[in-house]
């Protein structure tokens, strides 16, 4: 009796010691007694890291941790933002245009032909020159360079005799008008074309005896801008 008592204890002994050694994969614990590693389970490196137990994961736990997205700037289509933060509304305080000194309109010339096809000029008391630079009345400065830089041709108004004249400025090129070359100074109508290089301009008057500014007063006006 007593030997089959050893020999059951050194048995159980044996066992014990083999499960203690056999080794346990961390995989299969869940909370109990550790069960057998399974040999044909695929292994994880060292450096790999472990995956979470649950496999649920809490989103809104990362969401305050995540950094806030760079949000775009809302643009206004009815106003401007200013410095101080406050939209100024472009229908009930329309910007205030800046004020210059009135011009009264004595006729126009229109470029119906050649480069700057479209184009119009407002003529004011006075001599108005045509040429291609900027300080021009009649600035024809669209590519055509037969057009001379400055005082290639000019147009005058007469607020006396409420009459336009077209002169040339001496340049080599040729001003014609209604196809005859301008000698010397002639007078203006409405519908008249003047054609300078591979441009053609159409004359149109607004003043005349009928209407002119002067008779809004009952005097000349001194306010008529001179060109």
């Amino acid at each position: 009796m007593v030997d089959d008592q050893s020999d059951l204890i050194n048995s159980l002994s044996g066992m014990t010691a083999e499960a203690e050694s056999a080794p346990v994969n961390i995989w299969d614990l869940d909370g109990g007694s550790a069960a057998p590693a399974d040999t044909n389970a695929p292994t994880r490196d060292a450096g790999e890291a472990a995956a979470p137990m649950n496999s649920q994961i809490d989103i809104s736990s990362r969401i305050g941790d995540a950094p806030a997205r760079k949000r775009r700037t809302k643009t206004r289509l009815l106003g401007f933002d200013k410095s101080d933060g406050q939209v100024v509304d472009l229908f009930n305080n329309p910007v205030p245009t800046p004020t210059r000194g009135t011009r009264f309109p004595v006729g126009w010339v229109i470029v119906v032909k050649g480069p700057g096809r479209g184009e119009s000029f407002t003529l004011q008391a006075g001599m108005s020159q045509i040429g291609r630079g900027e300080d021009q009345t009649v600035s024809l400065d669209f590519g055509d360079t037969a057009i001379s830089r400055t005082n290639h041709a000019a147009i005058v108004y007469d607020p006396e005799s409420f009459q336009f004249f077209l002169g040339h400025g001496g340049k080599s090129n040729i001003v014609r008008l209604n196809d005859k070359p301008v000698i010397s100074n002639e007078a203006l109508k409405t519908g008249d074309m003047i054609r300078l290089g591979e441009t053609t301009l159409k004359f149109v008057a607004l003043c005349s005896e009928e209407f002119n500014w002067g008779n809004e007063s009952g005097e000349e006006s001194d306010d008529v801008e001179i060109a």
